[in-house]
């Protein structure tokens, strides 16, 4: 009984051990995101510029797709790996500059930067 109770400390004690290696690389896995938005204006009028890097700790860059948007226009997009960058249709009133971003099919990222 001692013996059954000894090997079963040290299963849990290697699944624990197992678990906390794996949480650690997935998390490192993620990486930086760097991100940058900004309203502008052209001849056109108003328009939205947005542009994100993201890299794993490899060097690897994650499939992006970034949005830019003025309030009350459309949004547009691209998908890149890396880096991508993307500028909204000129509108001709004042507003506010939406950007955008998701990495894989995680959550989408949405921020005003003007």
């Amino acid at each position: 009984m001692k013996k059954i109770l000894k090997n079963g400390k040290k299963a849990v004690a290697g699944l624990v051990l197992t678990m906390m290696a794996v949480c650690m690389v997935s998390s490192m896995a993620q990486g930086a995101v760097d991100r940058y938005g900004k309203r502008d204006k052209d001849k056109k009028g108003y328009y939205s510029y947005t542009k994100v890097s993201s890299y794993d700790d490899r060097g690897y860059g994650h499939k992006l797709k970034v949005g830019a948007q003025i309030v009350g226009g459309e949004w547009s997009y691209w998908e890149n790996s890396g880096t991508a960058d993307i500028r909204s249709k000129s509108v001709s009133f004042f507003a506010d500059a939406r950007h955008s971003y998701q990495i894989g099919s995680g959550d989408k990222v949405v921020w005003i930067r003007n």
